[in-house]
């Protein structure tokens, strides 16, 4: 193992210097047919909000089609499209409102802080389907279209359905958004609107409750392998709206071009007017409702699986609801100039009441609290950026939360192409756990928890330039709250620290391009927090085109490893994952072989994923109990329209 990491090290730090050296010299002239895509992402309290891009008609990770895969996501899944899923490499969430549970679905879904609020100069549209083995399906819809002058209107819509290999492993999973963003005639005024709404229902098997028919291959069928749970189903909904208002005291500066669509073949017709994520001197209003909802039910309770029957023995019917209304008002003022900055100083303050409620079938709680918070910024000419962050919260579940931050940037401008650009990051939280970990009544599992609060302190690291992304990350929890062996809440008196080495590298030379990503971690309590040493992805391409660039080609294969470790198990009545220490998973590579091909507007891609798939043994295993599909075609099309 420490010759693999030392290996692929290696190869990435060889890969950047010869890039570094070479010179990069265009074959021909750009396909006529590419364009560029700009969309904007909302943050409820931070500055840094940015103009971000897709290539929308490039070949490079075209394969990766689920939302929980690309170049640089690690993720352990259950073996299907659309189930639970959770990441290799350790990391903080960040979350906004109610935070009740940890669970791992937010790649299928639309939240208000992924929702893209596109900025296109004439109407644009994409239609994405892929098929697989096991009924594998995946659909994905994107239109976005500037009505007249400051009005703009789209949509996204992801469905993704599985049978799957195994009995019981379906997934429906649907996910919609829709979004409205106007900007007047003078400038001055602004306001982004979405409607979100997300349904998962899929099927719990448990995992295999024979695992040696499957280890010595001695049913191919694998259906017919024996499973844990036979009635057993889960489903999340997930859905609101949200208004974000922006009144200007300030004039526009209309040396950022925010019109985003351009390409050899299609010219805007004229200047559109759209939010402006780097304009300041504001207030600004947000408005925000949502509702959620949970349900795990099964019809065999009486089956073995479960340690306990606490309410009924004939049925199990867990649901859980809970709601929020929120009001976030904000100021935000600079003054001055800086390269690479808006502002040379920059200062937000802003306030957040949020008014919740929750509901089972034996009880309801209502909460309130208020949150300020304060960011302050200051750009010494372009030499260095400092920032700073603080905030704190008053009111139940999240009582005396309180947290600061502070990020220093050299230099203080987007530098990667040069010398590249060193960032350090030190945060330190105080924190009530999850709700879901102080309070929970099933039918399966019951507790009324007090922890109080945990604390966390993490320092990063990171560099950046044009062939490289590095960093060094250390993270401390003190008193930290995590589901045990037994699936319940448990509190770890003391300390607990990992620390993280990664790096990610794409370097291209002439036909031939790679893609590297690689982490080394440790855990100072693999009891409690356990993560592999190391895990990567590496993905290799050559890229031509033919037929007088009317078709563009590209073959590739990309390789997905991590090292031995007890990965956490899966509860199906929680929908979480939990400690386990008698299981190791890992210690098996996941290589893939594919196919990208670009005709016109229309990218299609042809892969068969788990190439090695019964040339090793049958150890593929990420989760406890769930095997990873064996090897399978996938197919899939992406057509895009801009007219």
């Amino acid at each position: 193992m420490r010759y693999l990491i030392l290996t692929v090290f290696l190869f990435v730090f060889t890969s950047v210097t010869i890039a570094q050296e070479s010179e990069e010299k265009p074959v021909t002239k750009p396909s006529p047919d590419t364009a560029t895509i700009h969309y904007t992402q909302l943050n409820d309290y931070w500055p840094g909000e940015q103009i971000l891009t897709i290539n929308d008609t490039s070949l490079n990770g075209f394969q990766y089609y689920l939302p929980t895969e690309n170049e640089n996501l690690l993720n352990a899944s259950l073996g299907n499209a659309g189930l639970a899923y959770k990441s290799m490499v350790f990391q903080l969430p960040e979350y906004s409102g109610f935070r009740y549970t940890p669970f791992e679905f937010s790649a299928y879904k639309w939240t208000n802080q992924n929702i893209r609020y596109f900025q296109t100069s004439g109407p644009y549209s994409k239609l994405f389907y892929t098929t697989g083995p096991g009924k594998e399906q995946t659909f994905d819809v994107t239109h976005s279209q500037n009505i007249s002058g400051g009005l703009t209107l789209g949509v996204d819509f992801m469905i993704i359905n599985s049978l799957g290999l195994y009995e019981r492993q379906k997934s429906d999973d649907v996910s919609f958004a829709g979004t409205v963003q106007f900007v007047n005639r003078k400038e001055n005024y602004a306001v982004l609107g979405n409607y979100h709404n997300s349904r998962f229902r899929w099927r719990e098997n448990g995992g295999m409750s024979n695992e040696s028919l499957f280890r010595n291959n001695t049913e191919t069928d694998r259906k017919r392998i024996p499973i844990e749970l036979a009635a057993a189903d889960n489903q999340i909904k997930e859905g609101g709206f949200q208004i974000r208002q922006f009144l200007y005291f300030s004039k526009a500066n209309k040396n950022i071009a925010v019109d985003s669509l351009q390409s050899d073949s299609i010219k805007p017709a004229k200047v559109h007017r759209y939010y402006n994520p780097y304009r300041s001197n504001f207030i600004s209003h947000t408005f925000a409702y949502t509702r959620n909802s949970t349900l795990y039910t099964d019809k065999n309770p009486r089956s073995g699986y479960y340690e306990q029957i606490l309410v009924d023995s004939t049925k199990t019917f867990d649901s859980v609801y809970y709601q929020e209304i929120s009001n976030n008002i904000s100021v935000e003022a600079g003054v001055g100039r800086a390269k690479g900055s808006s502002k040379a100083i920059l200062l937000r303050v802003g306030i957040e009441h949020i008014a919740g409620q929750y509901k089972t079938d034996t009880v309801s709680k209502t909460f309130n609290r208020i949150t300020p918070y304060a960011y302050l910024a200051a750009n010494a000419f372009g030499w260095t950026k400092v920032e700073g962050k603080i905030w704190t919260t008053q009111g139940n579940p999240f009582n005396g939360d309180k947290g600061i931050e502070g990020i220093m940037t050299i230099p203080g401008y987007d530098n990667s192409n040069k010398w590249g650009n060193l960032q350090i990051n030190a945060a330190l939280k105080i924190e009530q756990p999850y709700y879901f970990y102080q309070y929970y009544y099933s039918n399966h599992f019951q507790w009324d928890n007090t922890f109080g609060q945990q604390t966390t302190f993490s320092l990063k690291t990171s560099y950046t330039n044009k062939y490289l992304k590095a960093g060094f990350d250390v993270f401390n929890l003190t008193d930290y709250v995590y589901l045990g062996e037994t699936a319940h809440p448990e509190k770890e008196v003391g300390s607990v620290a990992v620390s993280q080495i990664w790096a990610y590298s794409d370097i291209k030379w002439r036909s031939f391009e790679s893609q590297i990503y690689g982490v080394i971690q440790n855990s100072s309590n693999s009891d409690v927090i356990s993560v592999p040493q190391f895990a990567g992805r590496l993905s290799l391409y050559y890229t031509h085109p033919l037929f007088k660039r009317a078709l563009h080609f590209q073959a590739g294969i990309s390789a997905m490893y991590n090292s031995s470790f007890y990965e956490n198990a899966y509860m199906p009545a929680l929908r979480a994952f939990y400690v386990q220490n008698s299981y190791e998973t890992g210690g098996y590579p996941y290589l893939d072989a594919f196919i990208n091909i670009r005709v016109k507007r229309a990218r299609m891609f042809l892969m068969m994923k788990h190439l090695n798939s019964g040339l090793m043994d049958y150890d593929y295993f990420m989760v406890p109990g769930y095997a990873m599909p064996d090897r399978g075609l996938r197919f899939g099309v992406s057509w895009a329209f801009y007219d």
